[in-house]
């Protein structure tokens, strides 16, 4: 290979560099041109990197490596200028410092006064690439790169005093030793940067524990935006020194020459502490701020349709119709005095500008409004000209309001246009670019059109129900203040569900104009009605020409001799090269197919071509022939899997989007696949444990049956192996068996893979990609260059495509003493190494001990490197001797420090990035797939980055191409649920996201990325802990801030594997969920919100983070209506038609805003499905979604999001979860299912049917109670509905039972051990907090103080008079409070603190002391009377909110030790509240679930429901007791038998094989 050459050439650097240079630059010119040749061009990058290595104390491995990536980019670009390697070289040069250019002309060039030349591109290529290999995380801020280069560069020179400048033509200066830059300037920054969030040590800690960075923490961003100021980043540079008032690096007279010696002596500490320059609080704040322009255009939406719905005169007086005006003034000044708050390193002169625009120009509309109110109330003097026939007191009211109009219109247009696009008046702020709006305009019209349109409708019967509320009061009320407040109660009651809905209305709305716009321009791109013709196996014939043409881009010569009759076959429009061609491509697919046993031998005969010489005669497949068309019988196979990839194949061929481009033109590719601990590849004790085989094996062969099928014949084939009646009889004896050793081990690997390539395992994703694309490659470029040799061939695709897996735990899998030591996964690895070495290199971390402690390497092994003695030896039946030697990495480069500051992938990304060679990196997860007939687009696919046709907007070329993803895990209920989801993102959605919305960012996998532009903004991901706990998508939002690009592409596809288990899909929801909880705080979303033009805005919102948010608000809508329905009926006492008023509402909007959350789910899926599939297809998934409950699922999903989102946003905490990848056969405990779920659903879907309860005696229509009983029943018992076994046994449920009572009983102990611990844990995230969220509005408080109003208006609180009726009114007006007293009164005792011994645990004994008191103080409730249900809500309302108080200063402890005794009664007396909550509702599932394992038939039901099979029997399992084993799906994994060697297995592999090979191969062999 090229680069497999040990990096002897720095030896070179002793010689006279600039005596190597002219003989380069004199051979070349005597050859005809500057670095005509690659060897010429590989000896010019050597050169450079050694003089740059030697002259800044760079590693030697770090230059060796990034010699070998500039060379491989070089020769990417040469491609598109042939025979131009000067013109390649100035390309690289302005992509690859296209940032640089200009922050050294913003920054750079006012900070020393140098300007920027433009001297030799490829010293500056060479120079920035080996500075930025040695960053280590100091990439993820990329301007600090760009000031690190500039000084490198303005050394190099040899300006100034310097006296070690380095002649960059001639190399002349003195070495430095090697490392000396890592050590003395890199190593110092990100000490300063560790520091500022990690504890030192081995390794370090996180200084915050599970909590959140606080706000005023620096992170990457904040150190990265000082070097956009010049001003700031002059006064922050400080040198070492021993006065307070260190002294300053840039001086009056510095030379730029200079930084680079001073680099060594900088401060850093002081340097980059308190550098902040956004700050990240956990609130609403920064989204209202950010995207104020979103909620100010809801806002003034919802209250023009309110006052037109609610006046009795339409649009109602001048004064109802001036307060419309100040909405616009109201949020200016929210995001002026957030932005404030939110930006600390905004100027003072800057701070003053914005406060003197907001108060004398956006609330000018609030002057005029109270000139208005002046001129209506009469309070301006009336005058009276009768000269001049003026009176006028009636002219003031209608040049007031025309004033206040115009000022209001003219400051609503300024706050809806974007503010200034450098916000912080910086001299480097990265600009966006100005897309085409009309599109996206024309889309939210339609969207708000149809919202508005539908939300007036429904509030005209809103209205009416509040302007009767209006009514009964001026009827029949005095004024009185507890009157009055009970009036605005429940008008805010009325209007506040509404308001919700009204806001929810619309992304819901949107999602079903997105699946109507995807699915039009579905219709045009994927070929409309050909696609019924192509499913049905009888439109094909078209193939054979599109793939010759426009993909194998064969040129086309017309025969001569062709006729009307001939014209009517394909083949005879073919020249003889496109018909070999085509041939030999289609035979490729075909085998391809078998190989993945799609296809039987048969079906694979039937497919293929006999030669390209009988195709011309007329002998082609049934399916491609167009004899055949009449046929009724559909020609494609019986496999689902192995028709979607033909029909794939024609659908993609015949896109009219398809550009041009071979594979010699296609810019290089480097697929970085990420992965830690997730499974390489399967074992034998995964398939067979104890003779018998595991549950995984039983629902494999079940649901992949006919491939199982097609698998034994295939290895009965290889391995010439025929069964006899007796040849398994024995599971013991092994000369039995019909194989011998080597059949057996050929056997076992296969059928090792063919299980792990049909889970979500790396092993899969790694064999697609090398097979798919190098085969792709290989084939294409043999069609598209005739006669080239097929070692040219194979040369060439190296060049072009490459794989980096970054196995980050590489070195501690062959490290017994560490706890992730795996010898199954280092041996797995090398098969990896050893079956696809030509195509990938393993990037990893390694550590090691030192005098100065740890240090940290990255590291790169492929297939030439050698094995370490001491790693190897442990033998594998199956792939050798050496399958789990550690190589010994070819490139070792060491690191500042301890690598893994964020979550982990996007530092496991970063460290292997540097080892990447493509122009082009494609993100690939280790869960994922590749299919040959796809990669034959790959080259085409690539053409859209850097093509000659490709659109550029404002001068670069798109930074992110976004391809479908094929979901091939929809195996059992859950899998096909989440594959559903998957598969309407993947598709309807992020085809309108692209166009015309302009919405689509990064998600990971398989977009296709720009790596120079990636370089540029700080690599491929971001790594700060906690706020970019959703890594991939911030390089979409860096992307489109930095003035990037994207484009969606749907003829190119790869598979994905989604989460198969309700855990595991949930697990994976709540992370999205924290990590867009986190992105609403970040910088990127204020500054999209704040730059972006409104249209384009509105798109990104709503298909991120308004998502989420949108989660959280349908939540909260269909609370408030319960709340509402149940205050109006406790109304009734009053008896004045109150409720008549709630149920106007109700029936109104609830029904219809439910409606649209049902449709929203399913809209989608249906027309996209319809779209590919066919109507009858689309029929059936509707129906398998109700029948296996897809809308219980989609319920609790949305409650869960909700949750998750509204817990990050306001607290922050969040935290990576890992998800299971395996299919979820596993029981989940109930004790499990409870924890997991009960804050986020259960308590609140109990909640709901609490409140419903008191809507008794008012009937609010059959679809309130419909659905919200539906609620009720999906959020607190969807987790047992989808947990496999839940209903097994009763013996089983009432272990759960008591294994739930035991936890909640005991005391002490971990959170899966006891219930104390459990919910202090739950709590503790009010810690992360601010404590001043307890003085704004929550919804609990406003519930409260509705019950307040509502109690005191039904049960008077009387005169004081010492009297039993005086306090039994007192009563009923306050909460629960004798508990809470006994408490003060038991916390100094130290009750309930922790004792070990007593016989009943103290927060049990508290809590029945508890229901005790309260029970007593109930006591004093008149139950008879009409208004004991309000009294009892109230109570629960009250004493909700009291919790959340008590929660809150138990968990932030004001005032320290002196009230320590406070803290601890509030803590004992939320745990007893608490306790009785969760022993009821815990009580109440239990048995439920008890009594239905009761139900006969219902196990075996629920297995089918799940997982449409039935369970393993003993049979099926082959044990030879003849019983399943218990748990048979959980294997352990020792590490120490790799792939085992048990003859009972090999027993069963043989059984397997009898039982599902053909009966052809189960007779002997002729004699």
């Amino acid at each position: 290979g090229p680069w497999t050459d040990p990096p002897t050439w720095l030896a070179m650097a002793a010689a006279s560099s600039a005596t190597a240079t002219a003989a380069v630059a004199e051979g070349a010119a005597q050859r005809g041109g500057f670095a005509a040749s690659r060897a010429e061009r590989r000896r010019l990058i050597e050169l450079r990197c050694a003089q740059f290595q030697r002259k800044l104390g760079l590693q030697a491995d770090s230059a060796a490596n990034q010699a070998e990536h500039a060379l491989a980019l070089w020769e990417s670009v040469l491609t598109r200028h042939p025979d131009a390697p000067e013109a390649a070289l100035w390309d690289l040069w302005h992509q690859l410092l296209r940032s640089q250019r200009q922050w050294s002309a913003s920054v750079w060039g006012p900070l020393t006064g140098e300007l920027e030349e433009e001297e030799d591109p490829l010293a500056q290529v060479c120079l920035y690439l080996l500075l930025w290999g040695e960053l280590g995380n100091l990439r993820f801020c990329p301007e600090l790169g760009c000031f690190l280069f500039a000084a490198a560069r303005s050394f190099c020179r040899g300006g100034g005093r310097s006296a070690n400048a380095v002649d960059v033509q001639t190399g002349a200066g003195a070495a430095k030793v090697e490392g000396k830059f890592l050590n003395e300037i890199v190593k110092p920054i990100f000490s300063a940067m560790l520091g500022e969030t990690y504890e030192p040590g081995d390794p370090p800690q996180f200084k915050f524990g599970r909590a959140p960075a606080p706000s005023k923490a620096s992170n990457y961003d904040d150190w990265n935006e000082l070097f956009w100021d010049s001003s700031r980043l002059k006064a922050a540079m400080r040198l070492k020194g021993t006065s307070w008032l260190l002294p300053r690096l840039f001086g009056a007279h510095i030379d730029a020459a200079e930084v680079w010696r001073q680099l060594p002596h900088v401060d850093w500490q002081a340097t980059l502490r308190g550098r902040k320059s956004h700050r990240e609080v956990h609130s609403l704040l920064p989204l209202l701020v950010g995207c104020y322009r979103i909620f100010l255009l809801q806002s003034l939406a919802f209250a023009v349709t309110l006052l037109w719905a609610t006046s009795e005169h339409r649009w109602g007086n001048n004064l109802q119709k001036a307060s419309i005006g100040i909405i616009a003034p109201a949020w200016m000044l929210l995001y002026e005095v957030g932005y404030q708050v939110l930006t600390p390193s905004l100027a003072w002169s800057h701070r003053l500008i914005g406060i003197f625009k907001t108060l004398f120009f956006y609330m000018s509309p609030v002057a005029t409004f109270a000139l208005v109110l002046l001129v209506e109330q009469g309070h301006l003097p009336d005058v009276s000209l009768p000269s001049l026939n003026l009176h006028m007191q009636s002219r003031w009211k209608e040049a007031a309001f025309a004033v206040h109009a115009t000022l209001s219109s003219l400051v609503l247009v300024m706050a809806l246009v974007p503010q200034d696009q450098n916000l912080y008046r910086w001299r480097f702020y990265p600009t966006m670019v100005r897309h085409q709006l009309l599109g996206a305009m024309a889309f939210w019209l339609v969207v708000l059109g149809i919202a508005y349109g539908l939300n007036y409708l429904v509030m005209n019967f809103s209205g009416e129900a509040i302007r009767g509320v209006w009514i009964l009061y001026d009827e029949h009320f005095q004024d009185s203040w507890v009157e009055n407040a009970l009036l605005v109660v429940q008008i805010v009651l009325l209007v506040f569900p509404c308001f919700l809905c009204f806001m929810s209305s619309i992304p819901l709305l949107s999602t079903l104009v997105i699946a109507l716009f995807g699915t039009i321009r579905g219709i045009h791109r994927l070929g409309g009605l050909k696609l019924v013709w192509i499913r049905r196996g009888v439109g094909l014939t078209p193939v054979p020409r599109n793939v010759c043409s426009r993909v194998l881009q064969i040129p086309h010569e017309r025969p001569t001799d062709l006729t009307m009759m001939k014209a009517l076959k394909w083949w005879n429009h073919m020249s003889d090269r496109e018909l070999a061609g085509f041939v030999e491509v289609w035979n490729t697919t075909v085998l391809e197919l078998r190989s993945r046993d799609l296809l039987s031998c048969a079906e694979q005969e039937s497919l293929s071509f006999v030669s390209a010489q009988a195709a011309r005669l007329g002998r082609v497949p049934r399916l491609l022939d167009p004899r055949a068309v009449l046929r009724l019988h559909n020609a494609l196979p019986a496999n689902p899997e192995a028709r979607r990839r033909i029909v794939t194949l024609a659908r993609s061929a015949q896109m009219r989007e398809l550009p041009k481009g071979t594979v010699r033109q296609m810019p290089s590719l480097t697929v970085l696949v990420p992965h830690y601990c997730e499974t390489i590849l399967f074992k034998v004790d995964d398939l067979f444990k104890e003779g018998c085989t595991t549950e995984m094996m039983h629902f494999l062969v079940k649901y992949y049956r006919q491939e199982f099928v097609n698998f034994a014949e295939r290895i009965c084939e290889k391995t010439g192996v025929r069964f006899q009646p007796s040849a398994t009889g024995s599971a013991d004896d092994r000369a039995a068996l019909p194989m011998g050793a080597s059949q057996l081990a050929e056997a076992e690997r296969q059928l090792l893979k063919w299980t792990s390539c049909r889970m979500q395992t790396l092993w899969r994703t790694i064999e697609g990609i090398c097979n798919a694309y190098s085969k792709a490659l290989l084939s294409l470029a043999e069609q598209q260059e005739q006669g080239i040799a097929p070692e040219q061939a194979r040369a060439l695709v190296r060049e072009k495509f490459q794989i980096v897996v970054a196995v980050q735990q590489y070195a501690k899998f062959a490290d017994p003493t560490h706890r992730s030591y795996d010898a199954h996964h280092l041996a797995a690895v090398e098969a990896l190494l050893q079956t696809f070495g030509d195509w990938i290199s393993i990037a990893y971390m390694d550590e090691e001990s030192s005098s100065e402690g740890k240090r940290y390497f990255s590291c790169l092994v492929d297939a030439t490197c050698p094995t370490n003695a001491e790693t190897s030896g442990h033998r594998s039946r199956v792939f050798g001797e050496s399958s789990a030697g550690m190589r010994r990495p070819r490139l070792r480069i060491e690191l500042p420090g301890f690598p893994i500051l964020g979550h982990g992938k996007s530092d496991n990304q970063n460290c292997a990035l540097i080892f990447t060679r493509g122009e082009v990196l494609q993100m690939i997860d280790a869960n994922q797939d590749a299919y040959y007939e796809s990669a034959l687009f790959l080259p085409l696919a690539l053409q859209e980055m850097v093509g000659s046709s490709v659109k550029q907007r404002g001068g670069r070329r798109p930074g992110i191409l976004g391809f479908r993803e094929h979901i091939f895990s929809n195996i059992g209920l859950l899998g096909r649920l989440a594959a559903d989801s998957e598969f309407t993102f993947g598709t309807v959605v992020q085809r309108t996201m692209d166009r015309p919305l302009e919405a689509r960012l990064h998600y990971g996998h398989p977009d296709v990325m720009d790596k120079l532009q990636m370089l540029q903004q700080g690599g491929v991901s971001k790594g700060t802990r906690g706020l970019n706990l959703s890594e991939d998508i911030f390089a979409g939002l860096d992307l489109v801030l930095r003035g990037g690009w994207t484009t969606y592409k749907e003829y190119f596809h790869v598979g994905k594997g989604r989460d198969m288990g309700f855990m595991s899909a949930l697990s994976f929801y709540a992370k999205v969920s924290m990590g867009n909880g986190e992105q609403a705080i970040t910088r990127q979303w204020l500054r999209l919100g704040l730059e972006l033009p409104l249209s384009r805005l509105l798109g990104i919102f709503y298909t991120h983070v308004g998502y989420y948010l949108n989660q959280m608000a349908m939540a909260s809508a269909l609370q408030s209506f319960a709340f509402m329905t149940a205050f109006f009926a406790l109304c009734q006492p009053i008896d004045m038609g109150f409720a008549d008023s709630a149920v106007g509402v109700t029936t109104s909007y609830f029904a219809i805003f439910y409606l649209l959350f049902v449709l929203a789910s399913v809209v989608p899926l249906l027309f996209e499905v319809c779209l590919e599939e066919g109507l009858r297809a689309a029929v059936n998934v509707a129906v398998n979604q109700l029948l296996s409950l897809g809308p219980v699922f989609s319920a609790f999903q949305s409650k869960l999001m909700g949750h998750y989102f509204q817990t990050t946003l306001y607290h922050g905490g969040a935290q990576y979860i890992p998800t299971g990848r395996g299919l979820a056969t596993a029981r989940e405990s109930f004790l499990k299912l409870f924890r997991t779920f009960a804050c986020s659903n259960i308590h609140e879907g109990f909640e709901l049917a609490f409140l419903l309860l008191f809507t008794s005696g008012v009937y609010f229509g059959w679809a309130f109670y419909l659905c919200v009983s539906f609620t009720v029943v999906s959020w607190t018992t969807a987790p047992f509905l989808f947990n496999p076994r839940q209903f097994a046994s009763p013996a089983q449920a009432v272990r759960d039972a008591r294994q739930w009572g035991h936890w909640m009983w005991r005391p002490s102990g971990g959170e899966e051990e006891s219930w104390v611990a459990w919910v202090d844990r739950q709590q503790d995230v009010r810690r992360h907090s601010a404590l001043s969220w307890l003085f704004l509005p929550s919804w609990r408080l406003l519930s409260a103080v509705c019950t307040t109003v509502l109690v005191l208006n039904l049960v008077p609180v009387p005169p004081f008079a010492r009297t039993v009726e005086w306090v039994r009114a007192l009563l009923a007006f306050l909460p629960p409070v004798f508990h809470l007293a006994l408490c003060l009164v038991l916390a100094p005792l130290g009750l309930c603190l922790g004792e070990k011994h007593a016989p009943i645990p103290s927060h049990v004994l508290l809590a029945l002391v508890a229901v005790s008191l309260t029970c007593f103080e109930m006591s004093a409730i008149k139950w008879w009377s009409a208004s004991a249900g309000a009294v009892l809500l109230h109570k629960y309302i009250t004493i909700s909110y009291l919790l959340e108080v008590a929660d809150t200063i138990a968990a932030h402890r004001p005032g320290g030790c002196v009230l320590k005794i406070f803290h601890d009664a509030l803590k004992i007396w939320s745990r007893s509240v608490r306790f009785m909550r969760d022993l009821l509702l815990g009580a109440l599932l239990s048995m439920m679930c008890v009594l239905l394992s009761l139900v006969p038939c219902l196990a075996r039901l629920h297995i089918l429901f799940l997982f449409r099979t039935r369970a393993q029997s003993a049979a099926e399992a082959m044990c030879p007791n003849g019983a399943v084993r218990a748990n048979s799906n959980e294997v352990a994994d020792d590490g120490l038998e790799d792939f085992g060697e048990a003859s009972s297995s090999d027993a069963l592999l043989c059984r397997l094989l009898e039982r599902f090979a053909p009966k052809a191969l189960k007779q002997p062999l002729e004699p």
